[in-house]
Formats: C-alpha cells, structure tokens, sequence
C-alpha cells in the first residue's frame, strides 16, 4: 500500500502529540505516540527500551520542571512500502525551574531521529493509511544554554 498526502500530517501529529505529552505531563499519552516495544536512546539516560519505561524516565527527567517543546524544520521519508517511515525533526525544548530554581531555564536545542510504522487503529487520522507511531527514537542534543540545576528536584 502506497503512502497517502494524509500520511505526512498523520506523521507530523504523532510526533507532536509527543511534545503535547511532555509539556501537558500527560504521560499516558505517549502510549499513542510509541509502539508498545519502543527503543529509545536519550542524551540523559541512555537506551531505553518499552513505551512504559520511556514513559517513567521522562517523567523523573520532567517532573522539577515545567518545559515548552517546539518543533521546527522536518524531513519526511515514507518507505515504498507505506508502512515505515524515516523522520528527522529538529526541536526546541525550553524547561523553566521551580522552587529554588524559579527564574531559571536551559533550552535544550536538537534532533529526534525517528522510525514510524503505520499500524490499523480505529484513532487514525481521517484519510491517512493508518496510525503513525513511533518504534525507534533517537534524541540527540545539538547545544544546550543555561541552568542544568533547574532538571533537578530541589
């Protein structure tokens, strides 16, 4: 099955659901976001593999913060085949301190490298081929600018 113009935004809302989650710390929500047997690779954890333990890590990593993900440039890939596709997108991610470090942020800018597969799920975006959802990420810092100290607890 050939991919679909629909595809593309279907793709796109994956990966912005994910910066949704974050920012919400609705981290259920990363179930619509990852496969179940997900594998990851975080700058600050290491590989992690499982939506669950993904879920669980980002919430430890976010919990002292309130942050703001941006995303921006995109390159899309869909396989011949319409089931996979191959995804770089650059981010910006701001996460303000609390507590003892109120008035404080690091800004961390980089790339999440993704493989999606598109899957039959009755959630799918009206026209798309299917549901788009992550099976393997990469995260990758580019630079980081400010107070570290705000990503811990008080």
């Amino acid at each position: 099955m050939a991919a679909n113009a629909t595809d593309y935004f279907a793709i796109q809302n994956t990966i912005a659901q994910y910066c949704f989650a974050l920012d919400s710390k609705d981290f259920d929500a990363l179930k619509q976001v990852f496969t179940e047997n997900v594998d990851t690779i975080y700058p600050f954890r290491g590989a992690i593999k499982g939506v669950q333990a993904v879920a669980d890590a980002i919430k430890k990593r976010l919990t002292p913060v309130t942050s703001q993900h941006a995303l921006t440039t995109q390159h899309i890939v869909i396989a011949p085949s319409g089931k996979a596709a191959d995804v770089t997108t650059y981010f910006t991610g701001i996460h303000f301190g609390q507590g003892k470090w109120k008035g404080q942020q690091v800004t961390a800018w980089g790339k999440y490298i993704d493989r999606l597969v598109c899957v039959q799920d009755a959630t799918a975006l009206a026209g798309a081929s299917g549901k788009w959802l992550i099976e393997r990420r990469e995260v990758v810092f580019m630079a980081r600018l400010g107070e570290e100290g705000v990503m811990e607890a008080e």
